[in-house]
């Protein structure tokens, strides 16, 4: 049944169910509970596409007017890979739609556009931080998953069900499924509770409760974690997002703006007014201290005190289009995404007041954004889910201490027999070390195009090094010419090709570095490759 016929359905009915299939199935596809679970590796990885991966710039002209020439150097970024979506068993490619995340796992729904039911799960497995692997993945038949959220070894699932396919949902699709993990893993057990209204837009949960959101004559539904039981409802028109604070239970909707809940009771404490939104769009919240931020769609993002309620900040969309909205908001370590649509992903710099930083050289839409760890998960519609990685220092090196932060611009030259010595995170163009200079970095480095050292130059890297695109028509290169030497104390990561011509040398530092190169090796004679490494893709053989 067509999924618009339930905008204005509402029923006072709550009912619980839970289905619960011990079958041992061991098979790497399982058909239980209609959730088809998928865990074969070949199949799989057929889904990671590397085609746009490489160094990423941030470009901040169209967001701070400045030129190119001034180019943020201080947040090195590198998309590591991009997930496909799946496509499900009536051959429907299907979208991504919200992202949560465990430690190194990230749990990605799907639903589908139009008035056909059909949701999916993905499991992305982070843990080497240049090759994610897809480790698993769900075809949920009949539904959108359109949220989720982590809880103590749980996946809270909102959903959207097909009312001709399940007799207990009455007129109302609006579900939340409860799934216990295996080892961070999806299982076909599911608890369900049916819910009113049209469709479950967000959940969240803290150790003893899970929570739900539903859109369009909606409610906020508060569920016991042991039991499964609803204990508690509030009625609110067309909600989008949910947020928790240790107390506080923060909802948004796109007509009647905030209302900030007692977590115990869902008595209501606060209320404020956001802009008016389009009906139906996805919108999500995330809290920075004191800070609200709401995703507002054509109207950019609002930044709200949450606890007065007064409007801190507009973040205004910076071109007007159709496309062009703020879907959805993510804070972590200091820096907020936002995903902007047909803008793509923007950042900004948190503080006083958010600054921008500039637009990430990504392709195509930006539909929703989540970050964590050093990671951000940006789905992208039938473009499936693009995984970014922050290039963090994850070392102090004492005897660089007195070395300063790097700000000579978006390319590095070094002069004939010129010295230069940087520290911390740089995201700069290209460089060149020219005859006899010495560049040093300890820290964080991307090179977003080449990287050439002339004879007799030196570059001493200390941290970590990404450098180029990954197979590009016109690829990327990493250049050592005769007598010059590149001493890795790290690791590096050559997304392009290598190119040592003769008498080149590589010397590599301590016992725990490496180098992974994705491109092609070209060697003179006379090379010269010392040190204790690990050579991730066996192509310095």
């Amino acid at each position: 049944m067509k999924k618009n016929i339930y905008l204005f359905s509402f029923l006072t009915l709550s009912l619980l169910i839970s289905c619960d299939n011990s079958d041992d199935n061991k098979n790497d596809n399982q058909s239980l509970n209609n959730i088809t679970i998928t865990s074969d590796q070949n199949t799989l990885n057929q889904r990671l596409d590397y085609t746009n991966s490489g160094v990423v710039a941030i470009e901040n002209g169209s967001l701070t007017g400045k030129t190119a020439e001034n180019t943020v150097t201080t947040f090195p970024l590198v998309q590591i890979a991009e997930v496909k979506p799946p496509v499900d068993a009536n051959g429907k490619t299907l979208q991504a739609s919200h992202v949560t995340v465990n430690g190194n796992y990230a749990y990605v729904s799907y639903i589908t556009r139009g008035d056909v039911y059909s949701g999916a799960i993905d499991v992305i497995d982070v843990s080497d931080p240049y090759k994610p692997k897809l480790v698993t993945s769900a075809l949920i038949p009949n539904t959108d998953i359109t949220s989720l959220t982590y809880s103590n070894g749980n996946l809270i699932i909102g959903a959207a069900k097909d009312v001709d396919k399940d007799p207990l949902l009455g007129n109302n699709p609006a579900i939340v499924f409860n799934m216990p993990l295996s080892s961070g893993l999806l299982t076909d057990k599911v608890t369900t509770n049916y819910l009113e209204s049209r469709v479950t837009t967000d959940v969240a949960a803290n150790a003893s409760n899970y929570f739900a959101v539903t859109g369009d004559n909606g409610s906020l539904f508060k569920i016991n974690t042991s039991t499964k039981a609803i204990t508690g409802k509030t009625a609110m028109a067309d909600l989008r997002s949910i947020a928790l604070t240790t107390d506080k239970v923060v909802t948004l909707s796109g007509t009647k703006g905030v209302n900030i809940y007692n977590q115990s009771t869902l008595a209501l404490q606060k209320s404020f007014s956001t802009s008016t939104d389009v009906s139906g769009a996805k919108r999500t919240m995330d809290i920075d201290g004191t800070k609200l931020l709401v995703s507002e769609g054509r109207n950019g993002l609002g930044v709200y005190d949450i606890n007065s309620g007064s409007k801190l900040q507009t973040i205004a969309i910076a071109t007007a289009g159709e496309d062009n909205v703020t879907n959805a908001v993510s804070i972590n370590d200091g820096y907020a995404f936002l995903a902007n649509g047909a803008l793509g992903l923007n950042v900004y710099q948190s503080g006083t007041q958010l600054n921008a930083l500039g637009s990430v050289g990504i392709a195509g839409s930006s539909n929703y954004v989540k970050s964590s760890g050093n990671y951000i998960y940006v789905a992208s519609g039938t473009g499936g889910l693009k995984i970014i990685k922050m290039e963090k220092p994850n070392t102090t090196f004492a005897s660089c201490l007195s070395y300063g932060i790097y700000n000579q611009g978006k390319d590095l030259v070094l002069n004939s027999n010129e010295t230069k010595s940087y520290q911390g995170a740089t995201s700069i163009n290209s460089v060149i070390v020219n005859s006899g200079a010495t560049l040093t970095h300890c820290g964080a480095i991307s090179v977003l195009s080449n990287l050439t050292l002339n004879s007799n130059g030196t570059f001493n890297m200390r941290g970590s090094l990404s450098q180029g695109k990954y197979q590009q028509s016109n690829p990327t290169e990493l250049v050592i010419n005769s007598n010059s030497v590149l001493q890795i104390e790290g690791s590096v990561v050559i997304w392009g090709d290598l190119r040592l011509n003769s008498g080149a040398k590589i010397n590599f530092i301590g016992n725990d570095s490496s180098i992974t190169i994705y491109g092609k090796v070209t060697k003179g004679s006379n090379v010269t490759i010392a040190g204790t490494y690990r050579d991730t893709e066996n192509k310095l053989k």
